[in-house]
């Protein structure tokens, strides 16, 4: 027993050594294995993968640094919608009309302008009193600026006349209505009180307004004439009693550039209807101005004696016809106090063939006499006159009167481009012949006007004696975008009489301008820029 324990004993020990040396063995195995190898193979080494660390970004990072299609998305994102944006109409300005009768206007009836559409009519409804029609109307966004003070609003229908016809297009088309605007400083509005019919003075512009005070009505009214020697100088803008009831005052209004024509010793009569007059000796006598007149009605008027100027508001009496020795005393009276001066009437030839004919051309224009400061003196007129003498030099000529110029010292057109050229190299300044004859302007008289102004067109005979003047009006001119020239609308002068013409200042009379009538437009180029 003893002894099997022993054995047992010493068996069990030799277990637990070999473990200790097992133990010990793992031990020392997990020891070397930390331990650097010697490296064997150092190229092998080197081809190992190294592992990278980053940090994973967010998603907000992956959606928008992923990838660049995300930058061009949101690109094409923004463009759509600046283009819906800038696609929506624009809101124009909203405004009110009053008007005392509706004469059948309709929401989508237009608001015109100078002949074009401004606005539209939004609605049309009764106001709450009963006492007319409200007009809600919207403005186009261009057009915002005419909702002033002083704006002037009414409807356009068809209107029959002695006198004529009116908005004759509305009789089977759609009303409209039309405006006048206030002055541009005055301040914004948005309600407006419409007028019953078109003001008088809507196409008259400025002028000196008088009144004439009668005994009676003498079948003058708003609208009428006011004629000077039989030429429409005014109109007549309201007829009403006075605040006595005692007497008939007419309004009216002489245009801007006729009311020189007025002076304190004007004679104002009625020229409306038919005068008979009958005698057994002279028979039947009918006495009237014209047709027209007599279907207008109207005032007119001349100047007796020596008289001077008269301040707008002026009072005159009105007579029921003139008296026979105011026709016998009336003055000379001057259209203006304008000198008019600078004109020279000049012609340029040429001959030009025709199949086997030569044909011998020419064309008449005007040119300005200037004299400089040191005495000398000098024409300016057209460039484009010297067009001819591009196929016909050998015979081109220009020429003022019998004297010749001599067109080689005419200067040829700046070195510019082409389209410069035509905008700003327009005049021709040469020498003039000793022997030209005109009213010369001093170079001291030339100015460049601050904006459009009244102003005359002076051209002369070849006499050089007899002047003649064209006025143009400050509502014929417009601005151009080029510095220096306005563009005259509506103009009728024929371009041989006109072309060339120098322009004069109402004001002062000095030269603001050189008149070119051209295929295209008409316009007035400062001669201070020549």
């Amino acid at each position: 027993m003893e002894k099997k324990s022993e054995a047992k004993i010493e068996a069990d020990v030799k277990a637990s050594e070999q473990t200790g040396e097992l133990m010990d063995a793992r031990q020392e195995n997990q020891i070397n294995s930390t331990k650097p190898m010697p490296p064997t193979n150092q190229t092998n080494l080197d081809e190992l993968p190294v592992a990278k660390v980053e940090s994973v970004p967010s998603t907000a990072g992956r959606l928008l640094g992923g990838s660049s299609l995300w930058i061009l998305t949101l690109a094409c994102l923004a463009l759509a919608v600046g283009l819906v944006w800038w696609s929506l109409p624009e809101t124009g300005k909203a405004i009110r009309i009053h008007f005392p009768e509706g004469h059948g206007l309709q929401a989508e009836d237009a608001v015109r302008f100078r002949g074009i559409d401004v606005g539209v009519v939004d609605s049309v409804a009764l106001s709450r009193e009963l006492d007319g029609v409200d007009v809600h109307v919207l403005l186009k966004p261009y057009a915002g600026n005419l909702a002033r003070e002083g704006t002037r609003f009414w409807i356009v229908r068809p209107e029959f006349k002695l006198s004529g016809v009116s908005g004759l297009e509305t009789a089977v088309g759609n009303k409209y209505i039309a405006l006048s605007p206030g002055e541009e400083t005055a301040a914004a509005v948005h309600e407006f009180s419409g007028l019953a019919k078109a003001p008088a003075d809507v196409m008259g512009g400025a002028g000196l307004e008088l009144i004439l005070r009668g005994d009676k009505k003498f079948s003058v009214s708003p609208g009428s004439p006011v004629t000077f020697r039989g030429v429409d100088v005014g109109n007549v803008l309201d007829v009403g009693l006075s605040q006595d009831s005692r007497y008939v005052d007419v309004r009216v209004k002489v245009f801007e550039q006729h009311k020189s024509l007025v002076k304190t010793g004007s004679k104002f009569w009625a020229t409306s209807g038919v005068n008979f007059d009958f005698s057994f000796r002279e028979g039947m006598k009918l006495n009237t101005e014209s047709l027209d007149t007599l279907a207008r009605g109207g005032v007119s008027f001349l100047t007796t004696g020596d008289g001077d100027e008269v301040r707008p508001g002026t009072v005159f009496t009105l007579f029921g016809e003139p008296d026979e020795a105011w026709l016998l005393a009336a003055n000379q009276v001057r259209m203006t106090d304008v000198e008019l001066r600078g004109a020279v009437s000049m012609a340029s030839t040429w001959s030009q063939k025709r199949l086997l004919l030569t044909v011998g051309k020419s064309t008449h224009f005007n040119g300005t006499g200037i004299i400089t400061a040191q005495g000398e003196r000098r024409l300016v007129f057209p460039r484009d006159v010297m067009e001819p003498q591009a196929s016909n030099e050998s015979s081109f000529a220009i020429s003022v009167g019998n004297l010749e110029l001599d067109i080689a010292k005419i200067p040829g057109p700046t070195p510019e481009s082409e389209p410069e050229k035509e905008k700003t190299d327009l005049l021709i300044e040469i020498g003039a012949p000793s022997k030209v004859s005109t009213r010369w302007i001093p170079e001291s008289d030339i100015r460049i006007p601050q904006a459009v102004e009244n102003c005359l067109a002076v051209r002369v005979v070849d006499d050089a004696a007899t002047y003649f003047h064209l006025p143009i009006a400050v509502e014929s001119l417009r601005e151009t975008e080029i510095e220096g020239q306005w563009k005259v609308i509506d103009f009728t002068g024929d371009r041989e009489v006109w072309h060339g013409a120098p322009v004069l200042s109402v004001s002062d009379g000095k030269l603001i301008g050189i008149l070119l009538v051209e295929n295209r437009a008409t316009r007035i180029v400062s001669a201070a820029r020549r």
